[in-house]
């Protein structure tokens, strides 16, 4: 309809927003009753994945390159990738969240998803910002700590991790609100 790929970059996008997901249902579904090691490294894997499911958000900035013609198709499109991503990160965090809450304690799962969430943030900015991706935690990981050190200072740094981590955060615990709403609906 446009006749421009410009948005194609949004495919990989959305599969790399899936992977967490994928890796949350496998946790879910395989490891519960794997030993306390191997569900660490499993959470520890699946928080490297996270960031990219909220990240489509951030792809909103390719709006004012895009040349086309039908600019309400462009923002349609990365809406409904933008929520698709969203989607996937709360669902993924739902997962993990009931895991951690039947495995160890409610208090466990409240502090890690606050955690992962914030976290999530952080990896939002290295990706956007500092344009670095999940994988390079393996392949370059001095670089992104002495990165991750040096943003410290940057003002934008503390804006895009907070204002992402508490966005997830709300959309986390209101997600868990109606869903618990709806179990008790469902008990009546």
């Amino acid at each position: 309809m446009t006749k421009s790929l410009f948005f194609g970059f949004l495919i990989w996008n959305l599969f790399l927003a899936y992977v967490p997901y994928f890796i949350s249902s496998i946790i879910k579904e395989k490891m519960q009753n794997s030993s306390t090691f191997k569900l660490i490294i499993a959470l520890f894997v699946w928080l490297l994945f996270l960031p990219n499911a909220p990240y489509i958000i951030t792809d909103f900035i390719h709006l004012h390159h895009a040349k086309a013609n039908l600019v309400w198709l462009d923002i349609f499109i990365l809406f409904a990738f933008s929520s698709t991503g969203l989607l996937l990160a709360i669902l993924s965090l739902t997962d993990i969240y009931k895991l951690i809450k039947q495995k160890w304690n409610l208090q466990y799962a409240n502090y890690f998803s606050i955690s992962a969430t914030f976290l999530c943030g952080f990896g939002i900015y290295l990706g956007r910002f500092l344009r670095f991706n999940s994988w390079d935690v393996f392949t370059n990981p001095l670089l992104i700590l002495k990165k991750s050190f040096l943003s410290i200072n940057d003002p934008k740094t503390w804006f895009i991790t907070i204002s992402f981590g508490s966005f997830l955060y709300l959309l986390f615990s209101l997600f868990k609100s109606v869903e618990n709403i709806s179990l008790e609906k469902q008990k009546h």
